[in-house]
């Protein structure tokens, strides 16, 4: 670790937070993130959750990613202009440049060195041709953490966020190259059963290379433990929370609606918006829209924000996991969801109520109305989301990799052992 710490400060990489006690029995383990608007915002923050909770359970040693507007690489935002140019000009849609070969290849030739001797674990599902040029003689362990493949992300975001700017021979090349690296990892731990399955239907990948662990909230532990939700008032309004920046495609005007409806029917509910929210649902009767709030810069805030939330909801048409049931299960809140991408292993320990992706206003109205009414129905919810607060951590997450990591390191040492054996009869 000392090597690498040395390098990385003296040359540098976009952005790097490294342990202050990194382990001196094995190799360094750092958690990758390939771009980032800040580290701390990167993969909606888990890459920074994850590897500070990891170094807490000293079972890793830092993370870093490889491009950051923090430190501007004007060589890569000309080739990206240039590749979104090009592409308009032939008629293309431009999204898409961070899944291009020469994105990679920029990133990894100009940063691999720097990483020589460690573990990277990837949150990004590509690493491209240009680091396996070099992954060897820089004796480099890698895997990946996905939240999904890039089949799943290209299919079920079709219609939302930036999949809709990429055109379908971007994707098919970024899946093939994809499809490669997962075949040359050491192992790929996934988020959810939906995307070990896509690994092994779609990708071909075997199911001993496979290990699913489910992430944790993106809530620093230290900002927990000990924490005291402010006094609620005496009020007895029934609060549905929506943590969110993309309202559509996370279901808020279902939510919205459902809301209305009860409040037509004399229910007391209020819903609560921290993040993205439509005009129109913001000039609705019950809505208290708090905008976006920054857990890495005003974490108080958010806390305060989410705290006394009777029942978190995400009602989401698309998702990989969705960070936000987490952070609700972190707090004790109970959750509302759909049935979609890795919701179901978050619901397996209890404490949520998970609905189908269609879910009519309606019926999220009749769920809703029915825990409103039956206080010893939602008490006995609660109960069971508040024994699952450990369970949502990053650090629960952490120890689950460690176990698969370790397991690793020991057959590495063992292979090391067996070739330097054979070189040492070799020579006699």
């Amino acid at each position: 670790m000392a090597h690498f710490e040395a390098e990385a400060a003296r040359q540098g990489l976009p952005e790097v937070i490294l342990s202050s006690s990194p382990s001196s029995t094995r190799r360094p383990r750092l958690v990758a993130t390939g771009f980032a608007t800040t580290l701390e915002r990167a993969f909606s923050g888990s890459s920074y959750y994850l590897s500070q909770a990891g170094m807490a359970e000293r079972v890793l040693d830092g993370c870093f990613t490889l491009q950051s507007t923090k430190r501007s690489d004007p060589l890569l935002n000309a080739a990206g202009a240039m590749w979104k140019l090009g592409r308009v000009l032939r008629g293309r849609k431009p999204g898409g440049f961070k899944f291009a070969p020469s994105f990679h290849a920029h990133i990894w030739r100009k940063h691999a060195k720097l990483l020589a001797g460690t573990a990277v674990i990837n949150n990004i599902q590509m690493y491209g041709p240009e680091f396996w040029k070099r992954q060897r003689e820089l004796d480099i362990r890698p895997y990946f953490y996905i939240d999904g493949t890039l089949s799943e992300y290209f299919t079920n975001y079709a219609d939302f966020d930036v999949v809709a700017a990429i055109d379908k021979q971007t994707m098919r090349n970024a899946i093939a190259v994809e499809r490669e690296d997962y075949a040359r990892v050491e192992h790929v731990f996934a988020m959810s059963r939906r995307s070990a399955d896509d690994l092994i239907n779609t990708y071909g990948l075997p199911s001993e290379k496979i290990s699913i662990v489910s992430p944790g909230a993106n809530i620093a532990d230290a900002e927990i433990n000990g924490y005291v939700a402010p006094p609620r008032a005496e009020r007895r309004d029934f609060i549905v929370g929506f943590v969110g920046l993309y309202a559509r495609r996370k279901g808020l005007d279902r939510l919205a609606a459902a809301v209305a409806i009860l409040r037509s029917r004399g229910l007391p509910v209020i819903l609560r918006v921290v993040g993205e929210c439509p005009g129109e649902i913001r000039a609705m009767d019950g809505v208290e829209a708090l905008g976006v709030i920054r857990k890495d810069a005003d974490t108080a805030r958010f806390l305060a924000s989410i705290s006394d939330i009777d029942l978190g909801c995400q009602l989401s048409k698309a998702e990989m996991v969705g960070v936000a049931m987490l952070e609700f299960l972190r707090l004790g809140i109970p959750i509302l969801a759909t049935d979609v991408g890795g919701i179901p292993e978050v619901m397996a320990g209890g404490g949520g109520i998970m609905v189908q992706p269609e879910v009519s206003p309606e019926e999220l109205a009749g769920i809703i109305g029915g825990l409103v009414r039956d206080r010893d129905s939602y008490l006995a919810l609660r109960k069971a989301a508040r024994m699952r607060r450990d369970w949502a951590s990053w650090s629960r997450a952490a120890r689950e990799m460690d176990v698969v990591l370790s397991r690793g390191d020991t057959a590495a040492h063992r292979s090391d052992v067996r070739r330097a054996g054979t070189r040492a009869g070799s020579s006699m």
